[in-house]
């Protein structure tokens, strides 16, 4: 059926007054059955639902003017966060730590670079004990080739007596040095959840050498979900570093219990910050 424009226009005000006015009720049975009994019905309820449809696109258009105000709200706060990460960054304050087993930093912090582990032989008794993450760059300045005094190695995983981690045997272990804008570092060994008032960093198992090898060790904390370096699956030895789990006798079991590998969390003071286990991984 077809209507000129004037025509609808005059039938869209009727019909409006007429539901303003309340005088649709008569009609309400044939309407709902979708039938007319007569032209002028046809029309009326034509109009009727023109009407119902600008009363739904004006409830759409509230919707999407809302919207559009959270995501411009959205959009201010993430610009926000920006500046003030880059506000952290810029900063004097704060520290740096060595996330053991990853090839990035925690979203909370600043990656100052990433490397590979490293450090002396496990059957050296000499150099020293303290691991190092060696950068992927190195800049040499005077030498003198085929000098071996002190001498390092690459690290890898001894991790074949736990299942979880037996994939990982004998692959190179990565390191990443991060910076964060908070003070007073903190590694728990036997944790993976940081006390009141620290922030976690990241958490983990504790690694050191065997206890067998002629080489003495720190103990390090090694990130609970380690990457590997891209063609290190070599058994080439060197720094080695296996679980540690716990002697009963001086130390005290309970609480602690024998031969459990033992966990650990990185963690740096925040003020105010609750305990927690969650850790934002990138």
């Amino acid at each position: 059926m077809s209507f000129t424009l004037n025509k609808i226009m005059f039938f869209y005000v009727v019909a409006k007054l007429f539901l303003l006015l309340s005088i649709d009720s008569a009609s309400s049975s044939s309407t709902e059955s979708g039938s007319c009994e007569n032209k002028f019905q046809c029309e009326y309820n034509v109009l009727k639902k023109l009407i119902q449809l600008e009363e739904i696109t004006s409830v759409q258009s509230k919707r999407v003017a809302t919207l559009i105000e959270e995501l411009k709200d959205a959009r201010d706060t993430i610009a926000q966060l920006n500046k003030t990460i880059q506000t952290n960054q810029k900063s004097a304050d704060g520290t740096t730590y060595v996330r053991w087993g990853r090839t990035t930093c925690p979203d909370t912090a600043y990656q100052v670079y990433t490397g590979y582990a490293a450090g002396s032989h496990y059957t050296h008794s000499g150099t020293a004990v303290d691991p190092l993450c060696l950068p992927k760059n190195p800049i040499y300045d005077k030498y003198s080739p085929g000098v071996y005094d002190g001498i390092i190695y690459g690290a890898e995983y001894e991790t074949s007596s736990q299942s979880s981690w037996k994939h990982l045997h004998d692959q190179d272990i990565p390191c990443s040095v991060c910076r964060i804008p908070r003070n007073n570092l903190l590694m728990v060994p036997g944790r993976n959840i940081c006390h009141e008032n620290y922030q976690l960093e990241y958490k983990g198992y504790l690694m050191s050498s065997h206890h067998k090898n002629v080489s003495p060790s720190q103990f390090i904390c090694i990130d609970d979900e380690p990457e590997v370096l891209p063609g290190g699956h070599a058994n080439h030895n060197g720094k080695l570093f296996y679980f540690v789990s716990g002697s009963c006798g001086s130390l005290k079991c309970p609480p602690y219990r024998e031969g459990l590998e033992l966990t650990c969390a990185v963690c740096s003071y925040s003020p105010n910050a609750k305990s927690t286990n969650i850790q934002p991984y990138k």
